[in-house]
């Protein structure tokens, strides 16, 4: 009985959490997070070249 109810609540908590990542509100939030990684950042660019 009691694994019965941990696996509903854990396919209850996974699908949860698929609808918080693709919800429509956080697609701004993921998409800025995954382009910081590939965006210049000139002020590291010139605070390298001063040293």
């Amino acid at each position: 009985m009691f694994q019965s109810i941990w696996t509903i609540v854990v396919m209850l908590a996974f699908f949860g959490v698929i609808a918080w990542a693709y919800d429509k509100k956080r697609k701004a939030t993921f998409n800025n997070a995954a382009n910081s990684l590939i965006d210049d950042d000139d002020s590291i660019l010139r605070s390298n070249n001063n040293v």
